[in-house]
């Protein structure tokens, strides 16, 4: 009978420790900022070749003011945005989730919710004010920039150019999508 109790305590104590393991591993997972769902986003159409005139330079830079104030007046300073950029450039293209407070990213995680350590480029640069600084900047110094803005928010949501033309494997583009305030 001795046998039988001790096996029964074991077999007890076995299913303890799975049950505290099983419960450790799902504690462990990360959590998946609960992200917007995508909106689709096109660039406009760009109705002229070659370098950016300054009448278009202008338009780009008023439009982008308009859509900065907006943004400032919605007063949100945290939030989680998908973010993408690429270049001809040895940066990463893939999508990343930016954790921002007080207007600082804070937190960097893939798109399963896992960190991927501090906040660090490319994916740092593109809280929604960087997002209008990048655009700004680039508007005043590359010869091609197309511009979309997120319906809903007013942010850039897409951006893509060549820093200069004539020069071979000079372009970028930074996709910024799913921006979810923080409750």
């Amino acid at each position: 009978m001795g046998a039988k109790v001790g096996v029964a305590r074991w077999m007890a104590a076995a299913a303890a420790a799975a049950l505290l393991l099983l419960t450790a591993c799902r504690a462990s997972a990360p959590a998946r900022p609960p992200l917007e769902r995508e909106t689709p986003v096109r660039l406009p159409p760009r109705d002229v070749t070659g370098a950016l005139t300054q009448a278009h330079r202008d338009s780009l830079l008023r439009e982008l003011g308009e859509h900065r104030q907006a943004w400032r007046a919605r007063h949100i300073d945290a939030y989680w945005i998908q973010v993408a950029a690429g270049c001809f450039c040895p940066w990463p293209s893939t999508p990343a989730i930016l954790e921002v407070r007080s207007g600082v990213a804070v937190a960097l995680r893939d798109t399963s919710g896992k960190s991927m350590g501090k906040p660090h480029e490319p994916w740092s640069l593109y809280t929604v004010e960087g997002l209008f600084d990048a655009v700004e900047q680039s508007a005043r110094q590359s010869d091609v920039l197309e511009v979309a803005y997120d319906a809903q928010y007013g942010y850039p949501a897409m951006m893509r150019g060549v820093a200069q033309l004539g020069l071979p494997d000079n372009w970028f583009w930074v996709k910024a999508s799913r921006l979810t305030p923080a409750r």
